[in-house]
């Protein structure tokens, strides 16, 4: 058995099928399945000293996004004019 659906705008189906025997079918309610936009960027993010921005609007993810924890070995260091302050 074949099947075959042809789509068009608007609310019109038609469908043709192909068999060696009878074969009756209904089709009273349709689903509109929306194209999806995945996110593809990275999953995991390590955080640093710089604002990040993560491009998620309007698009999918296919798993959770992780943000690490701040690495041990970052430091920041700051000088106001006459102090050096490591933290």
């Amino acid at each position: 058995m074949s099947f075959r659906a042809t789509f068009s705008g608007g609310e019109s189906f038609s469908a043709t099928f192909a068999t060696d025997g009878n074969l009756k079918a209904s089709f009273d309610k349709f689903i509109e399945v929306p194209v999806v936009d995945y996110y593809t960027g990275d999953y995991n993010i390590t955080p640093t000293a710089q604002e990040q921005t993560i491009p998620i609007i309007g698009k999918t993810a296919r798993q959770n996004i992780k943000v690490g924890p701040i690495p041990q070995n970052y430091g920041l260091i700051t000088w106001n004019g006459a102090t050096l302050t490591v933290s």
